[in-house]
C-alpha cells in the first residue's frame, strides 16, 4: 500500500486504503476507497469473495456506508455464555450461524426460542460429524484449521474453539431477494412470511433497487451479488426503519428458482454471462472423472440413485476400487448435467465425497 494511504482494517486479512480523504473532518469512513488487500487462500483465486465469506467484513462495510444490517454480535466457541447473554439482550427468537459461511451452503439454525435450545444447538452445530457441508467442504476461510479441533473427555470432535459463530435477531416480514450483476439490479423476488417458494416481483419501490446497486458499490470488485433482505412492505420507500440486510453472497441461488422460474432463471444467467445462453433443458453429454473416492460401490448406489432422480442416462465406464477413481458418461438436459456435477464438486449432502472432479 502507498506509504502515506489512510487503511481500514477488516476481518479475515481485508484492508482498504485511501490516499485522499475529500473531507478530512468526515473521516475515512466515508470516503470511497482508494484500493484493497486481501489474503487469498489456495482455495481460493478470487479475493474479492472473500468479501462474503466473513459476515462481520461484509456487515462492517455496510454499517459503515449507512446500509441498515440486521442487529446481531459473534463470540468464539470459548464461553456459550456469551451467546445465550446476547441473546438474551436482543430478545427471542434469535438465528445462529457460522460466521465464515461455506462458500455454497449457507448453514444457519433459525426460530431458537430460549437458552436451553440456544446451548443444545450451539453444542451440536459445533461437533464434527461428517454429516454437514461446512465439514466436508470447507470455504476459503472456514476451516483452515490453523487451530486443532476440540475433542471433549468423549473422545467427540469439535470445530477448534477459536471457530466464531453469531447470534443474529431474528426478524419478522416479508422476504425481499435482489439478484445484482455488474451493479445493476436484474431480478427481484420476494417471500412472503410464511411461504416456501420465491415469487418474481416487479412491484417494488425503486428504493430497494437503490439499496442493491449501493450494496453492489461498496463491495468493491464484486461482479455478481444475492442481497437478502427482510421489509416490512416493499412497496413503500426504504428507510431505517422498514428494512435490514440479513443476508449477503457471491452465490446467486439460481438452482433454487429454476422449476419454478425457468424463463427468470435462463435470463438471469444471460445477464450474469453478458451473452445469450443455449436453452437450459437442451440434451448433452458429459464425461465425468472423479477421485479419491474411497468407497466405489457406495459412490455406484449414490450416482445411480441421483441420475433416476434427475432423469439422466448413466454410463459407468470403469469403476477402480484401488485408485478410488471412477469414470463415467452422462446425458440428460444441461441444467440436471449441471445440478449433479455442482453437487458432487462441492460434497453436499452425499457421502462418498471425491477429492477432485473433471468434466469434459
Amino acid at each position: 500500500m502507498p506509504t502515506s494511504a489512510q487503511s481500514l482494517l477488516l476481518p479475515r486479512q481485508l484492508a482498504y486504503y485511501y490516499q485522499q480523504i475529500p473531507n478530512p473532518e468526515a473521516g475515512a469512513e466515508n470516503a470511497k476507497p482508494s484500493g484493497y488487500v486481501c489474503g487469498v487462500s489456495g482455495r481460493n483465486l478470487l479475493p474479492e469473495v472473500n468479501f462474503c465469506q466473513d459476515i462481520r467484513a461484509w456487515r462492517a462495510r455496510l454499517e459503515r456506508a449507512g446500509v441498515k444490517v440486521v442487529k446481531a454480535a459473534s463470540f468464539s466457541g470459548r464461553s456459550i455464555r456469551d451467546h445465550i447473554r446476547y441473546a438474551r439482550k436482543i430478545g427471542y427468537p434469535v438465528v445462529l450461524k457460522p460466521v465464515i459461511r461455506n462458500t455454497l451452503f449457507e448453514e444457519y439454525i433459525k426460530d431458537i426460542k430460549n437458552d436451553a435450545e440456544l446451548e443444545f444447538l450451539f453444542r451440536q452445530s459445533r461437533e464434527l460429524k461428517k454429516q454437514k457441508a461446512s465439514d466436508l467442504s470447507a470455504s476459503p476461510y472456514a476451516m483452515t484449521r490453523l487451530s486443532e479441533d476440540h475433542i471433549d473427555e468423549h473422545g467427540r470432535k469439535f470445530l477448534p474453539l477459536s471457530v466464531r459463530y453469531m447470534v443474529e435477531k431474528q426478524q419478522e416480514g416479508e422476504q425481499l431477494r435482489l439478484i445484482v450483476a455488474f451493479g445493476k439490479v436484474v431480478a427481484v423476488l420476494t417471500k412472503p412470511a410464511g411461504a416456501k417458494q420465491w415469487q418474481q416481483s416487479a412491484d417494488i419501490h425503486e428504493s430497494y433497487e437503490a439499496v442493491g446497486r449501493k450494496v453492489a458499490k461498496v463491495l468493491q470488485g464484486m461482479d455478481f451479488l444475492r442481497v437478502d433482505l427482510i421489509v416490512d412492505n416493499p412497496t413503500e420507500p426504504a428507510n431505517n426503519d422498514n428494512y435490514v440486510v440479513i443476508a449477503l453472497s457471491e452465490h446467486l441461488k439460481c438452482y433454487k428458482l429454476i422449476s419454478d422460474h425457468f424463463d427468470a432463471t435462463q435470463a438471469i444467467l444471460e445477464q450474469v454471462a453478458e451473452c445469450k445462453m443455449p436453452d437450459l433443458s437442451k440434451e448433452a453429454t458429459i464425461h465425468v472423472e472423479l477421485s479419491g473416492v474411497s468407497n466405489g460401490q457406495r459412490l455406484k448406489q449414490e450416482l445411480t440413485d441421483v441420475t433416476n432422480v434427475l432423469a439422466l442416462a448413466l454410463k459407468l465406464d470403469d469403476l477402480d476400487e484401488v485408485t478410488g477413481r471412477v469414470h463415467f458418461e452422462l446425458s440428460g438436459p444441461t441444467w440436471a448435467l449441471a445440478s449433479l456435477t455442482w453437487i458432487y464438486a462441492n460434497g453436499l449432502g452425499i457421502n462418498e465425497v471425491p477429492t477432485s472432479v473433471t468434466v469434459s
